[in-house]
């Protein structure tokens, strides 16, 4: 397997105390010279979205050990142009951006680990975002993700309780304001929540994998506000999950992360809500990170992996029925999250890697042919 050397690589975020809820600036080098600036303590989590309006990616990123939530700008060039930083509860561990006020405007929430809440924060569309009121009486939770759950055209929060061992479900009253509706129980542990539509209906389902029974636990939902509960047996300590048609089915596949099996589960979908295990794919150690895309330019899905103890990337290219390990990609830090995005609008896939080791946001480029390279460098075989 080859290994390509990712030096030079740009960092990205911020040196900033605690701040007033408007957020502060901070400007940046051009990406040509690259910046090494945190991202805050301790970052575990990211989001994308345009949140200025430029047409640009931005990315949103919580720091667990510094409760505060960074709001990083793209320049549409592969950099980050400026930067706003707002205070978060206790232990901001994910952030999730979605029109949480049905304005047309991406806000984000954040799930505060240790102090049992949510921030939430609407966006102006012009980057700035002021707090609505903080949800609290959450237990634990580990992360949240956005859908309307029951089609009533506002964007509803479910939330991976760890400390209770459920899935809690808050409707949206709109404004930003949200009530408790329903609890769904989940193995112990529950961790990484992510939305789909496995039996393609319409109507968003739910995933979370539980740490201590090694499952995922899938929540039906049935367009009205509820769910029906069903899990299936994956590898040790599911992390995150990444979704398309990867055998080209017409259904929609999973791909969750092992962290204590070193592998990849590939669970193919029925189309009915209905997974088996298709296949186990060997990755670093202590994988945790996941996305998905098209990396190689052939019309098939493909993930990266990022391995937190071998401090690496595991690219898996599909072949259209399975997946083959294709590179693996130092980095030289601890990659806790990753997502997927054409952060320098060449038509290419790059990367967003959250590294927990540097307190910092690393953006990769990728040259369409399935490697990868930071801005400004070539790529060492």
């Amino acid at each position: 397997m080859k290994r390509l050397a990712l030096t030079g690589v740009l960092l990205v975020g911020l040196f900033l105390s605690p701040l007033a809820v408007r957020g502060a600036q901070h400007r940046v080098p051009e990406p040509s010279t690259p910046a090494h600036e945190h991202a805050g303590l301790f970052p575990h989590a990211l989001a994308l979205g345009d949140f200025n309006g430029n047409g640009h990616l931005d990315i949103a990123v919580p720091a667990a050990a510094e409760r505060k939530l960074t709001v990083l700008f793209g320049d549409g060039k592969g950099g980050i142009g400026a930067n706003h930083a707002y205070p978060a509860g206790q232990g901001p561990g994910w952030v999730e951006a979605a029109d949480l006020n049905g304005n047309g405007i991406l806000d984000l929430v954040v799930a505060n680990t240790g102090g049992g809440s949510l921030s939430i924060y609407l966006g102006d569309g012009k980057g700035g975002f002021s707090a609505a009121p903080e949800i609290t009486g959450i237990h634990g939770p580990a992360s949240v993700v956005a859908g309307d759950f029951n089609r009533n055209g506002r964007m509803d929060l479910a939330v991976s309780q760890a400390a209770k061992s459920q899935v809690a479900i808050l409707e949206n009253l709109g404004g930003g304001r949200f009530t408790p509706a329903r609890t769904y129980p989940v193995g112990r542990g529950p961790h990484i929540l992510a939305r789909a539509d496995l039996n393609s209906d319409g109507n968003p389902d739910l995933l979370v994998g539980s740490f201590a029974t090694h499952v995922l636990n899938i929540l039906i939902g049935k367009g009205d506000g509820t769910f029906e509960p069903k899990e299936v047996k994956v590898g040790r300590f599911p992390h995150y999950m990444a979704f398309g048609d990867f055998n080209r089915d017409g259904h929609l596949d999973v791909a969750v992360v092992s962290a204590g099996e070193d592998a990849v589960w590939v669970l193919a979908g029925d189309g009915k809500g209905n997974l088996r295990k298709a296949a186990t794919i060997p990755v670093g150690s202590n994988p945790h990170g996941m996305t998905a895309g098209d990396f190689n330019g052939d019309g098939i899905v493909d993930l990266v992996v990022s391995n937190r103890s071998s401090s690496d990337l595991s690219v898996l290219f599909g072949d259209g029925k399975d997946f083959r390990p294709g590179r693996t990609i130092p980095t030289g830090h601890d990659i806790i999250a990753l997502a997927a995005g054409d952060f320098d609008e060449d038509g290419k896939l790059d990367l967003a890697l959250v590294s927990a080791s540097h307190h910092a946001v690393l953006i990769v480029r990728g040259t369409g042919t399935g490697e990868f390279h930071p801005p400004g460098q070539g790529v060492s075989q």
